[in-house]
């Protein structure tokens, strides 16, 4: 793939400037920091003071500037030492914990009047008064004992202002991806970061390219809002950090198990006794197994960690009873870190993951030879250095291999064409896809001390590129038809696959600058992006049936590539009350832009989704299976898909790109109070303030290439749907269609969409407490408000429709992500809670609290057939005027550890999901398929909270 870069004159003079002003602090995704100032009992700044730095790696030294100051930057969580030595004074010693992303500001005093060792007891401050973002962490600590279905997408639920799809109780929902939203912002905005890897998937964008060993992260940081230049999106950002060895050999085994016997009775609503068995995934086993170890090969010097993980998860759902879906997760990890000087360190870290899945996509209206299996194996290769060469100057390298993709295979074979009818759904087979994605990714961070006059920069900066191609496939097996069956006709699916072959690259820089002067800290940057995406050629057979109709097509690509590049200015400041810093006041300003997804470019290629011919068809042989004497094609096209009609035998795609969109921005501004309640222990406020302009759309064009866009002015009145709701309410809601003469919509332009953009109002209260005094907690409750405003020209067809998050033309109302297995996500309130409590007998009771508002459910009608498709009609009077109920969900753990010989230790511990057995509706299919709500066919339960499980675990730690 080649996409060239021509602006890269602005790229390279901000790095010269980055250069120029010289770097110190490594990535904040997967490190921490700590600094500070060394004084004498008398206040007097101490210079020349020797401070070292003990506990994970090599020991450091740094000797204080003129100021008092010092500073370790780049540092992996954990529990450090920190000691300040200096002729005729007391040598001072302090512990302090170090977390990703934060700066820990340790002042150490000395005594010249003492003669012995000090060793200070005293907490690490919880308030980072240089932090203007918002997001939280979750240190290893808590990860192993709280209850959780152990993985990332379960911690997301409980972070504020994020709001998930699903409810993962036990497990049953593990082995997939969750979507959710944070801030207002959908997952496609995502970053994802393991060890400072960019693990995202860009062809699907914003998902993970991976699945991940629990056991193996030392802290997850999940940043939600942010003034670190470093970050791109408005997204949701992820920073998982994996263990590491040390100079202490240990490690730990596990084995975590769970089944259908540990799980209340899967009850179901009287409503429902006709048509749902188990309503969701509910499980049938899960077995969980891994071990890590670690530890020095040369202490101080060479270090080793490694961690094997085999998680099964099967899973009974709708349809499937007889056969579970049946997944596993496969990971192996490995990482080595080297210090042989002082002033370098290097490390190779390395993650192999499989996923197999058997019976993907099993249901009711999929049975197991319709469903699909599924294979995913890909890995990473990370190479990191990083060199000091001052006390002053930091650099950091990395570059990274990701080979990555999966296969969905149908259980019907790919030999005989599928069949579909209304009442059943699938039969026989269904599509196979293939997908690969590689990626390479290569970076230059660091970061500086500079001292202009009175003032001290402490500066940070990086460069990226990176590259991440895509080519797949998707084709209905036999002879790539399939039939569809309705009451009184039936029509025959004409198809030709989808073959993709497209790409991205990016281009990034930053620079920013923190200054502190006294009690107010004041940070700013700006980010530098060029993206780009372009299709590349590719070719599609013939369909078999018809090839005259869809004969063998070559594609040559794009000539262009779609260019998305900007700048983004961060500013925030914090104002520390008080000598000891225990409160803060915070404001910040952040611009973000949108990451364009390698498949963000596929309206332009013909070949990025199946395309379909549909025509009247009789089985007059009885064999559910297309022949080409059996197709009605004297009645004409019933309707198509992906392709223009009038020339499906051209290798050119109905819709084509504006190369001259601009990037979807958000606007950010946070106000936030902290204060240290007490040691330990600190609680927040923050307000969030989003503006989203620059929406993309797909604007219809009467004639291609003509720019000639329908309008309003094209629409009249078809007619009125009326009816009822399911509570009794009754409606009356106009639809609209083309004026006669004008034909159905075919070509269209992907664009930004004018007069549109999308408001967020968050607030959050936070309490964070580490674990002391033999309890924890982490906790929020947060408030959301996420709307849309519409100008005249941001909707073409006047009818309310049910379409993308929201209701297409309705300005002021409500925006919910459609994307998620649970409805549209959007919560008025949202609240989460883990808490960890040592009882007596050393039993450790840890509890997991979740709950929020019921997604939105609008309620639509389709239209009578309409120039060609019908239309979906919100009935509802506004897009959230209808919720499903409230969801609950509470957690427990209760866990005691036995001292063993040699230093073992056996952790015994058993974990309650869904400890009130709550079954709330979390979906419900929202189209009325009847004027009268109350009738049998609308309304259907699609799926519950599953049920109460136990779930036992034994862990060995050496």
């Amino acid at each position: 793939m080649e996409v060239r870069f021509g602006s890269l004159r602005a790229v390279l003079v901000l790095l010269c400037i980055c250069l120029l002003a010289a770097p110190l602090i490594a990535q904040t995704s997967q490190s921490g920091t700590i600094v500070g100032k060394v004084q004498s009992t008398d206040g007097s700044v101490l210079p020349g003071v020797t401070v070292t730095l003990t506990g994970v790696g090599a020991p450091q030294t740094f000797i204080t500037e003129g100021d008092g100051t010092y500073r370790f930057l780049g540092l992996h969580p954990a529990r450090y030492t920190v000691s300040a030595e200096l002729s005729g004074f007391a040598t001072v010693r302090r512990e302090v914990d170090v977390e990703i992303g934060r700066s820990a500001e340790i002042n150490l005093m000395l005594n010249a009047a003492a003669t012995e060792a000090i060793t200070v007891v005293a907490a690490t401050p919880v308030i980072d008064p240089r932090d203007t973002g918002t997001g939280q962490n979750v240190d290893d600590f808590e990860l192993l004992n709280t209850p959780s279905a152990r993985d990332p997408w379960v911690v997301l639920q409980s972070i504020p202002g994020v709001l998930v799809d699903r409810v993962n109780v036990g497990g049953n929902e593990s082995g997939q991806q969750s979507y959710f939203v944070g801030k207002g912002v959908e997952r496609h905005q995502t970053e994802w970061n393991i060890d400072g890897v960019a693990v995202s998937d860009m062809a699907t964008t914003g998902t993970s390219t991976f699945y991940y060993d629990f056991d193996a992260f030392d802290e997850i940081q999940v940043s939600t809002a942010t003034s670190d230049p470093s970050v791109r999106t408005p997204g949701v950002h992820l920073n998982m950090v994996t263990k590491r060895g040390t100079n202490d050999f240990r490690g730990s085994s596990r084995y975590v198990y769970t089944n259908d016997s540990f799980q209340a009775e899967a009850t179901i609503p009287d409503e429902a006794r006709d048509y749902l068995t188990e309503g969701n995934h509910s499980i049938y086993s899960i077995q969980d197994r891994g071990i890590e170890v670690g530890g020095p090969i040369m202490p101080d010097r060479l270090w080793f960690w490694g961690a094997w993980a085999d998680n099964k998860i099967n899973n009974l759902v709708t349809g499937g009873d007889e056969l579970p879906q049946r997944t596993k997760l496969t990971n192996y990890n490995g990482k080595l870190n080297a210090q042989f000087g002082t002033n370098n360190s290097a490390s190779v870290y390395y993650m192999f993951s499989n996923k197999t899945v058997a019976g993907r996509g099993l249901g009711a209206r999929r049975p197991i030879e319709t469903a699909k299996n599924q294979t995913g194996p890909g890995d990473i290769l990370k190479l990191e250095d990083t060199h000091v060469f001052s006390q002053n100057l930091y650099l950091t390298g990395i570059y990274s291999r990701i080979e990555s993709g999966y296969e969905l295979t149908p259980i019907g074979g790919l030999e005989q064409s599928a069949w579909w009818d209304d009442a059943d759904g699938w039969h026989r087979t269904h599509s196979y896809f293939k997908q690969d994605v590689p990626q390479q990714n290569t970076r230059l961070d660091g970061n500086a001390y500079v001292h202009t006059g009175s003032l001290n920069h402490e500066l940070k900066f990086g460069f990226g590129y990176r590259d991440t191609p895509v080519e797949s496939i998707t084709v209905w097996p036999g002879n790539m038809t399939f039939g569809n069956f309705y009451d009184d006709y039936a029509l025959a699916a004409l198809t030709r696959p989808a073959v993709p072959n497209f790409g991205s690259r990016y281009l990034d820089a930053y620079i920013g600058d923190t200054l502190v002067f006294g009690n107010l800290t004041l940070t700013g940057g700006l980010r530098y992006d060029l993206q780009k995406a372009r299709n590349f050629g590719s070719s599609v057979p013939a369909n078999p049936v018809v090839p005259d109709l869809l004969p063998a097509v070559t594609y040559a690509g794009d000539e262009r590539a779609l260019e998305w590049k900007g700048i983004s200015p961060r500013l925030g400041a914090t104002w520390a009350l008080g000598e000891q810093k225990r409160s803060i006041v915070k404001a910040s300003y952040n611009r973000y832009m949108d990451q364009l997804g390698s498949s963000d470019v596929g309206p332009s290629n013909p070949f990025y989704r199946v395309q379909m011919l549909y025509y009247y068809w009789e089985d007059l042989n009885g064999d559910k299976t297309v022949q080409r004497g059996e197709i009605d094609f004297d009645s004409g096209l019933y309707s198509f898909a992906n392709i223009d009609p009038d020339n499906p035998g051209v290798g050119v795609s109905p819709g084509r790109l504006d190369y001259d969109m601009d990037p979807t921005t958000t606007d950010e501004f946070i106000l936030g109070f902290e204060h240290e309640l007490m040691s330990n222990f600190s609680v927040g406020v923050n307000y969030t303030f989003r503006n989203r302009t620059n929406f993309v759309w797909d604007q219809y064009e009467k004639t291609q290439g003509g720019n000639d866009f329908y309008t309003k002015d094209d629409y009249v009145q078809g007619g009125t749907l009326t009816g009822t709701l399911p509570d009794g309410t009754p409606y009356s809601v106009p639809y609209y269609r083309l004026k006669p003469g004008l034909s159905a919509p075919v070509y269209y332009v992907t664009t930004n969409r004018p007069d549109y953009k999308q408001l967020y109002h968050g607030l959050e209260l936070t309490a964070a407490k580490r674990f002391t005094n033999r309890w924890s907690v982490r906790g929020n409750v947060s408030l959301h408000d996420w709307t849309q405003e519409v100008g005249e020209n941001g909707y073409v067809d006047p009818t309310r429709l049910v379409s993308g998050d929201s209701c297409s033309s309705c300005d002021g109302d409500t925006v919910a992500s459609s994307s998620g297995v649970g409805g549209y996500i959007n919560s008025r309130w949202s609240f989460a809670m883990n808490s960890v409590v040592e009882l007596p007998w050393k039993l450790m009771l840890g509890t997991a609290f979740v709950g929020r508002e019921g997604y939105v459910i609008p309620y639509y009608r389709r239209s009578p057939r309409l120039n060609g498709s019908t239309k979906d009609v919100m009935v509802t009077e506004e897009f959230a005027s209808e919720r499903l109920p409230d969801m609950i969900n509470l957690d427990f753990r209760i866990a005691r550890e036995f001292a063993l010989p040699r230093g073992l230790a056996l952790n015994i511990s058993a974990d309650l999901f869904n400890a009130t057995n709550e079954r709330t509706v979390l979906w419900r299919d929202n189209r009325m398929y009847a004027a009268d709500g109350s009738d049998s066919d609308n309304n259907w339960i699609e799926q519950l909270q599953s049920p109460r499980i136990w779930r036992l675990g034994a862990r060995l730690r050496f």
